[in-house]
Formats: C-alpha cells, structure tokens, sequence
C-alpha cells in the first residue's frame, strides 16, 4: 500500500511540473546606436533574468535606431554591462562604461508591448541599447510603423503608462532602462581604449 501511495505521489509530481507555464521569451534582433553622435561601442552585454548573455558591441555607431544584427530568442534583461567613447577616432571626447541592474518590471513592460496593438501580426520585436555620452537606454519595440501596418494600440492595454514614442517619434516603445554610467576624460584601466592609447603614446614616442 506504501508503495502505492508513492508511486501515485510521484505521478502526481511529474504531472504539475509538466503543467508549468513556459518561462516569457522574445524573438529580437539587437540594435546599438545613438540620438547624439559618433561613439564608439567596444563592450554592452545584457545579462537575462536566466543568466543569458546577449551582445551589443557594435563599435562604431551613429544615429537612431542604429546598427543592427540579427540576434535571437531570448528573456527580459536583468543586468547592463559595458564600455564605450564619444566620438569614433582617437584622441576620443570622453570614456564612460556602466555596471547597472535593470529594473525588474522589464518583462512586464516587453509583455504590454507584445500585447499593445490591435492588429499587429508580427512575433518578433527589438532590443535597442541607445549611448548619449554617459547616458545609457534599453528599449523595447514591436518595430510598428504606421506607413506600413496598422498601429492602432488595443483599449486598456496599456494601464501603467509604459508604452512611449521612439525619438524618432515614428513607432512606440517601451523604457527597459535609463541610466548613467561613470564619465572620464581619460580611458578607463583595462579596457581597449587604455591599451590604444598606450600604442598611441608609444608610436609618438619613437
């Protein structure tokens, strides 16, 4: 009878973990780029709630939304880590990296956007990781533009006020992060940028 009893205990616990719903995943490509000039990104990796890393490292970028890769599946950020300069050339105007947690309404927020619009038959979206000299964003957008499909966002869905205009003002996003990192007129140690910098001065020193 014992044995009974655990062999249906057993059961019965195969049988809830098969009913656990899906950790939320999203299909994304990763764009790197800037609303205020030339920088240049040598290390932003986004740490997910899973312990997933996701790479937007993108060098040289400019303009908004910026450069672009294919990227892939994954869950809401959890962490942003990274360096980049102003400007593209050396001597660069200034260096700033970021070691920051993302706050834990992300993946609420990437779920009302998935769930904004009305009509919108798209299953993929972007994770964009915008520099402005020390600040740092992380968007979310389903990529909507009106020229092309019809954006016209479901009543209600969007009861806590996340969902704002890109800066281009030409679709909807929402705010993952808004931060920023530390600022300094000089490389900071251990980074690419310190070790051009050395090859520079050693070049001008022959």
């Amino acid at each position: 009878m014992i044995k009974w009893k655990a062999l249906l205990s057993f059961l019965l616990l195969i049988s809830l973990i098969g009913c656990e719903p899906e950790p939320y995943t999203a299909e994304v490509g990763f764009t790197n780029g800037s609303t205020s000039g030339e920088h240049g990104v040598k290390r932003m990796v986004i740490t997910t709630q899973s312990g997933g890393k996701a790479s937007f490292s993108m060098g040289a970028v400019s303009g908004y939304p910026g450069a672009h890769s294919s990227g892939g599946r994954m869950d809401a950020p959890a962490y942003i880590d990274g360096y980049w300069a102003k400007g593209w050339e050396y001597p660069f105007k200034s260096y700033h990296r970021i070691s920051a947690p993302i706050p834990d309404n992300a993946e609420a927020k990437m779920k009302t956007m998935d769930n904004y619009y009305q009509n919108l038959d798209r299953d993929y979206g972007s994770i964009q990781v915008i520099v402005d000299g020390q600040r740092v964003r992380v968007f979310y957008t389903k990529n909507c533009l009106d020229k092309l499909a019809d954006c016209t966002p479901k009543k209600g869905a969007d009861p806590n006020g996340w969902v704002k205009k890109s800066p281009r003002n030409l679709t909807d996003v929402v705010v993952l992060f808004d931060g920023k990192g530390e600022s300094s007129s000089t490389p900071f140690p251990n980074t690419f940028f310190a070790d051009l910098e050395k090859r520079k001065k050693a070049s001008e020193s022959e």
